[in-house]
């Protein structure tokens, strides 16, 4: 097993430095996150939702990895997922201290890592190497993983 490259979805061999590479682990790590945030939270709603977002990230993992394309159907279902927890909350009008309990502060840990996942597919689209779906869908998941930490939360400290 060659320590320097890895293999993307065509076979081809690519440094595991890459930007590719780069992008894949941020997601993995945000799924490891939100897999961990899903057993401590206490909401069985939060559970559900996480788990299906979870599937989604390995679709749009697919894009990512040159796999296949992702379809824009997942952005849609993470609409669906904003659109319950944005009926649920309301939104602060200030800083807030979001990490209070173990699912709390996964949630918030897969938000930060999620939104270097973005940062990092964004480098894929300016090389053309993916559509902008993924970086859509990480944007999304971003506010979703927000949303979810205010529902599952409740009341916080205030900044």
């Amino acid at each position: 097993m060659d320590v320097i490259y890895t293999t993307d979805g065509s076979g081809k061999c690519i440094l595991k430095s890459s930007d590719e590479v780069s992008a894949i682990g941020a997601m993995d790590e945000a799924n490891s996150f939100i897999g961990i945030a899903k057993i401590f939270s206490k909401r069985e709603e939060v559970k559900k939702i996480l788990s299906e977002v979870q599937k989604l990230i390995f679709k749009v993992g697919g894009e990512i990895s040159g796999y296949c394309k992702v379809n824009e159907d997942v952005c849609k279902r993470l609409s669906e997922f904003v659109e319950f927890f944005e009926a649920k909350v309301e939104k602060p009008r200030c800083f807030l201290i979001l990490e209070k309990d173990e699912a709390t502060a996964f949630l918030s840990a897969a938000r930060a890592v999620v939104r270097r996942a973005e940062r990092e597919a964004v480098k894929l689209y300016l090389k053309g190497k993916i559509s902008k779906t993924p970086i859509i869908f990480l944007n999304k998941l971003s506010y979703l993983l927000y949303l979810a930490t205010l529902y599952e939360g409740g009341e916080f400290e205030k900044i």
